[in-house]
């Protein structure tokens, strides 16, 4: 972010700057440059002092403080975010956040990571580079908050999962009420051992989300896992080259999924079944599968199936969605475009103006199930 020119003299700005680097706990910036009220700056030197000079100057910002990050921070512990505050790198690639010891996390929320009951404050997170080693477990950036802004931050090669929004916290527990209205747009993940972008919720708390104009490539499992998409719009994301199902997404209601180009989903696996796109639904408000690009460039190997969109089971009462506008294209006859399945209850499908090529299976259905085209 940027600063304004501070029109005093130079022995004033030099007493002025200073006073601010100690209360920030971190390097003043450069001569001549003013913060604005709330602001700290930090600058990381690669070295092993950086986490604790970073972290020193989070604990010690007042709320909705922008906490500005310059250069690279190599990192022998995880970040801890106080909420109600804005974390800026210099630009996606400038400003790197290097892992460089084993640690659960690389950036994650207080409320996370020291239990709380609730979920936290807004918070943001932009224009900035998470890098891990590839090791271990580790996840990216872990949020536990409502109202969370992620942009323009790319997450690379961590163990664990790149991004993960969650409702529960470290020791396990579920907070006791909701965490919704997120956004997370505009982010390169790539690399992750486990999911790329994560929902973990337990209970019905990290709804009406936005995961937007993403990509997410070569992930370990999905690259998208929510065990809850209720509310949630998952909309043009480039989704390629990932080891297990493209998007997950359990518990959908009222969520919108379209205009995502998905290719290579279950990549290079020689046994299974894997999704294109695939979830459960709820009764009551219905959700959409709309104007989606699902395929499997890469070809397909041994005994895996591929099904490119699936209904996997409405979980109470009456599921409705409408998957129209879809292309896909397979790569095998055991492949399935469209999949249907009704489980214990009803499921009401409105389908139409599909384009479906390379598969075995066009469309196949299972229990209770009414297949229209809509009205």
């Amino acid at each position: 972010m940027g600063h304004g020119v501070l029109p005093v003299s130079r022995h004033r700005a030099a007493i002025f700057l200073a006073a601010i680097s100690l209360v920030a706990g971190c390097s003043a910036p450069t001569a001549g440059v003013a913060l604005r009220p709330g602001e700290s700056h930090v600058t990381c030197a690669d070295t092993a002092s950086d986490a604790g000079r970073l972290q020193r100057a989070i604990d010690a910002s007042p709320a909705r403080a922008v906490i500005e990050i310059s250069g690279t921070c190599l990192l022998n512990h995880g970040i801890v975010l106080l909420a109600g505050r804005t974390y800026t790198g210099d630009g996606r690639t400038a400003t790197v956040l290097r892992q460089n010891a084993p640690m659960p996390y690389v950036m994650a929320s207080a409320g996370y990571v020291r239990n709380g009951s609730t979920t936290g404050a807004p918070i943001t997170i932009e224009q900035l580079t998470v890098s891990c080693t590839g090791q271990g477990r580790t996840n990216g950036i872990v949020v536990l908050n409502w109202q969370v802004d992620v942009q323009q931050a790319d997450v690379t090669n961590c163990g664990g999962s790149g991004i993960i929004d969650t409702g529960q916290t470290a020791d396990g527990r579920s907070i006791t009420n909701t965490s919704v209205n997120s956004r997370f747009s505009d982010n390169f993940i790539t690399g992750s051992g486990v999911n790329g972008f994560e929902v973990i919720d337990n209970g019905n708390a990290v709804t009406d989300g936005y995961l937007t104009d993403n990509q997410i490539a070569s992930s370990g499992k999905a690259a998208v896992a929510m065990d809850n998409a209720a509310g949630w719009n998952i909309s043009g994301n480039h989704l390629y080259d990932d080891a297990g199902n493209g998007i997950m997404a359990g518990r959908m209601f009222g969520t919108t999924i379209s205009g995502n180009f998905i290719e290579d989903f279950g990549s290079r696996q020689a046994s299974g079944t894997w999704y294109g796109i695939a979830g459960s639904v709820q009764d009551g408000d219905g959700s959409t599968v709309f104007g989606n690009s699902v395929f499997n460039d890469l070809g397909e190997h041994g005994g895996a199936r591929h099904v490119y969109i699936a209904i996997l089971k409405a979980n109470s009462g009456t599921g409705r969605a409408s998957v129209t506008g879809n292309v896909i294209g397979g790569a095998a006859r055991t492949d399935v475009g469209l999949s249907f399945d009704a489980g214990a209850h009803r499921l009401v499908i409105a389908s139409s103006g599909n384009v479906i090529t390379g598969v075995g299976t066009v469309t196949q259905h299972f229990g209770a199930v009414r297949i229209s085209s809509g009205n």
